[in-house]
């Protein structure tokens, strides 16, 4: 369907718990577990989702691969909608196969090769990310590499560069979003001129649906940064997103959500009303850089 400003929102972000195994600065949180949206309220609102023109759904968290139910509900969604997933890859080495059975795109979280800077990044270990990594290149899957830039790893963003070119996978690096706690963004100019000795070109291309600009090294891999804050690309935004306790959230940068838990009781009808009505509201561009938000980042996938 289409927002009240002509967007086509297509793309669901898909939050299935807020439990993590890693502790990432940008990310951590105080709040308590929640309700975790279960597998039968996700059937529910999977039909709705695609009523509604959902094409594609990424599972996020907290870590996916955490929920007990990841197949059923790879299962589900993947009978109406492209499925894709975001990882910190920590258990990709147990789901590899089962990505490959249904063609889940991954994107992995890789913020450091240091086990050091990658210890204070997310406080887990860097072996378990590069054996997953290591599997998932084994059974052939479609994978991107998104690095978080900060001060702690900004010097490595050449590395991480030859590091994605020697696996011949696309690798992105993402603004740090004042969401949740104000932590000191990296801007996408920094980001480029750290860069530099790649001679890097500009690509008009789209690897997935998210919102990264790409460029092409002088070794022909590709390279995205997704600048939210410096390059605001809100008024193509084509993503809703739900969180782990069933919240329908149009805008990571607004706190305004609805409680579809709250309405399950009703028809399906009414549920679907509201949700248009939700996605209606969703705001032209966010105002993350005049006011960060509040949000859970676990809770909303980011």
């Amino acid at each position: 369907m289409r927002d009240s400003h002509g967007r086509n929102i297509n793309y669901l972000r898909l939050s299935i718990t807020n439990r993590c195994n890693f502790d990432c600065f940008f990310c951590s949180s105080n709040s308590s577990l929640v309700h975790e949206i279960t597998l039968q309220e996700l059937r529910i609102l999977s039909e709705l989702f695609s009523q509604l023109g959902i094409e594609y759904v990424r599972l996020t968290g907290g870590e996916p691969t955490l929920r007990e139910d990841l197949p059923e509900i790879i299962e589900l969604f993947s009978k109406r909608f492209r499925v894709l997933i975001t990882t910190n890859g920590s258990r990709l080495k147990d789901f590899a196969k089962l990505f490959k059975r249904y063609n889940v795109h991954v994107n992995l979280s890789l913020h450091s090769l240091n086990d050091e800077t990658f210890h204070k990044i997310t406080q887990a270990k860097l072996k378990d990310v590069l054996d997953g990594l290591k599997n998932a290149m084994k059974e052939g899957l479609n994978v991107k590499l998104n690095c978080v830039v900060s001060e702690y790893n900004v010097d490595e963003i050449p590395e991480l560069v030859r590091f994605a070119g020697e696996l011949k996978v696309p690798i992105r690096f993402i603004e740090l979003m004042p969401v949740g706690k104000n932590n000191k963004a990296v801007p996408f100019k920094e980001i480029l001129d750290r860069l530099k000795d790649f001679d890097l070109k500009p690509v008009d291309v789209k690897l997935g649906f998210g919102p990264a600009s790409y460029y092409v090294t002088k070794d022909g891999n590709y390279v995205g940064i997704i600048a939210a804050l410096s390059k605001n690309f809100c008024d193509s935004c084509n993503k809703i997103r739900l969180s782990s306790d069933a919240k329908l959230y149009p805008c990571l940068g607004s706190n305004f959500h609805i409680d579809l838990r709250a309405i399950m009781n009703r028809s399906s009808e009414e549920i679907l009303k509201v949700m248009k009505q939700t996605i209606e509201t969703k705001p032209l561009k966010h105002r993350m850089d005049e006011t960060p938000v509040s949000n859970n980042m676990r809770e909303l996938g980011g």
